[in-house]
């Protein structure tokens, strides 16, 4: 399974009934989709697959985390790293 059918997958079982199709191009911070507690189990989620704690303080989630792509691409390019969750 890849990261982004994970994520997808994820999203369905959060709790989170229908959603309909849920796709790359689904916006997750400015559609409302998520709420905080959807969101917080979205940071336990991705701080899980890339194996380091995330400083909030330092993500611009919207940008960053848009879409379901680009959150993927997010977790792809930090997992299994040892890079900093975060830029510096």
């Amino acid at each position: 399974m890849t990261v982004r059918e994970e994520l997808i997958d994820f999203i369905q079982h959060c709790g989170l009934q229908g959603l309909g199709e849920i796709t790359g191009e689904t916006a997750l911070i400015t559609s409302g989709l998520l709420d905080s507690l959807a969101l917080f189990n979205l940071v336990t989620w991705v701080e899980e697959r890339i194996g380091v704690p995330l400083d909030l303080t330092t993500l611009d989630l919207t940008a960053q985390w848009g879409t379901v792509d680009e959150l993927a691409q997010f977790v792809e390019t930090r997992a299994g790293t040892g890079a900093p969750a975060t830029p510096r």
